[in-house]
């Protein structure tokens, strides 16, 4: 029997015997299904029935079985989502269910379909197995069509393992992502939440591709002056409470852009919301894109907030009350810390990450509104933060002063628009230095803080843009055999 369909094809072929014939209790394996998922030409739905409740497990590998994916409930009907092949590759595959009295399988054969237009392979340029961390590298990839920084197809959500192939994919609606600054957070049930981009709103989807939630149109009709029709700026997450959190470019009387944070109900309710007008007043001498907000983190527990304005820094403040603004970290006007030492100022940041000790890990574009000033480069960058004293100091910054650094980062990388940087579990600092440019690649990395060696990078063709990536350690659903 022979499924075809979402670009890949399957073989089927005969139920085994169970594996303990002691027993009468043991399972049977009949009916079994492969079905290309309709969402990505790179997974599949494996199903089949047993005579008895069992747990269902698939196997899968090239020439042999090399990975699996394990549900322990015991049910009669299985149905199981596999994820994590390459693209146009012939896959065996296997079926299996046990319980106390034994166990039995059923075999076939997936081939996967071709990647989606304007998804590429990733070059595979550093990987040092002993230092990296393994696991699975999730970015938004902005296709590289269309003329200048301005796309033409939508953009796609893409899982690469460690030697830059897509195992995983989704593509952000139909319309063309017009600016790639798609915001990723993958949540502990694996679900990922997209922020709204261009045309396309924000999304929680699971990984077979199907959207869960979708939150309010981006650029909705009316005023940008309206809380309730500014345009989204390019942030969702979603909270311990099942709520969402997203950006309003909100703008004052003068035409300056602030931001306005809304926690939105699953039904895209507002049930609470912080306008940053209210707390810090713009200069005279203000830009129009005053704050460009680009990230927020939430900590319930401490009912406080931290919200990351491009321009303005890393802002604290209370979540309830009179929701003050405690500090500000950096920016353009300074902010309330000191730097120690005076060089390790931050005026133009992304994606602040907060640790649970204290620091903050940035992406340090080192741009701002007037461009580049003095022929310095990007770099990431992490403080420990003395809120009495208001001293902000280094515990880590690359490239820095490491010894023995590729010229790239040192000379070369300069992230204009783009960037994130997160912290490990083995302690390593994942990179994502974007660019959409006719020259230069994007380079996503993960560098060793103890020496500075870059221990595993992979590079984009030149016009495939990302934004942001997140390591996926251990990759969801798939472990080795």
């Amino acid at each position: 029997m022979n499924a075809t369909g979402g670009g890949g094809t399957a073989t089927v072929g005969t139920a085994g015997a169970a594996t303990s014939e002691a027993t009468a209790q043991a399972p049977v394996v009949s009916e079994l299904l492969i079905e290309p998922n309709p969402n990505s030409t790179l997974s599949c739905f494996v199903s089949w029935t047993t005579d008895v409740v069992s747990s269902s497990e698939v196997q899968f590998g090239v020439d042999e079985y090399q990975f699996h994916i394990v549900r322990d409930e015991a049910v009669t009907a299985h149905r199981v989502l596999v994820i994590g092949m390459h693209a146009e590759t012939a896959y065996r595959i296997k079926a299996v269910s046990s319980n106390s009295a034994g166990a039995a399988s059923a075999e076939a054969t997936f081939t996967t379909g071709a990647l989606p237009t304007g998804l590429p392979v990733a070059s595979e340029t550093v990987l040092d197995t002993s230092g990296a961390q393994n696991g699975w590298t999730l970015v938004n990839v902005m296709p590289a069509s269309g003329r200048g920084f301005i796309g033409t197809e939508p953009g796609i959500m893409a899982m690469y393992d460690m030697q830059g192939q897509p195992v995983w994919y989704f593509v952000n609606g139909t319309t063309p992502d017009a600016r790639g600054d798609v915001s990723l957070h993958v949540l502990p049930n694996h679900n990922l939440v997209l922020g709204p981009s261009s045309e396309e709103p924000a999304k929680e989807i699971d990984l077979a591709g199907n959207v869960i939630w979708q939150g309010p149109p981006p650029a909705p009709s009316g005023s940008a002056a309206d809380p309730e029709t500014a345009p989204m700026s390019h942030y969702a997450g979603k909270l311990e409470n099942g709520n969402y959190v997203v950006f309003r470019g909100l703008t004052n009387a003068d035409g300056i852009i602030g931001a306005l944070i809304q926690e939105l109900s699953p039904q895209n309710e507002v049930v609470w919301s912080w306008n940053l007008f209210e707390h810090l007043e713009p200069p005279a001498d203000a830009y129009t894109d005053w704050c460009h907000p680009n990230s927020v983190t939430v900590d319930l527990a401490n009912d406080v907030f931290y919200l990351s304005c491009r321009y303005q820094g890393v802002i604290k403040a209370k979540r309830s009350g009179d929701q003050a603004l405690l500090w500000q970290l950096g920016g353009e006007q300074g902010g309330d810390f000191t730097f120690d030492p005076e060089a390790a100022a931050v005026f133009d940041q992304h994606d602040p990450e907060i640790h649970p000790d204290g620091t903050v890990l940035v992406f340090d574009n080192h741009y701002g509104h007037g461009g580049n000033p003095d022929g310095t480069t990007s770099r990431v960058i992490e403080f420990e933060l003395d809120e009495s004293a208001m001293v902000a100091t280094p515990t880590f910054e690359f490239p820095g002063g490491y010894a023995n650094v590729d010229d790239w980062y040192t000379s070369s990388w300069l992230t204009p628009y783009w960037g994130d940087a997160d912290r490990l579990d083995n302690g390593n600092v994942l990179v994502c230095a974007g660019f959409r440019d006719a020259t230069e690649q994007t380079h996503v990395f993960e560098v060793r803080p103890s020496d500075g060696a870059v221990v595993w990078q992979i590079t984009l063709p030149v016009q495939a843009g990302s934004y942001q990536a997140e390591r996926l350690s251990p990759p969801p659903l798939v472990e080795p055999l």
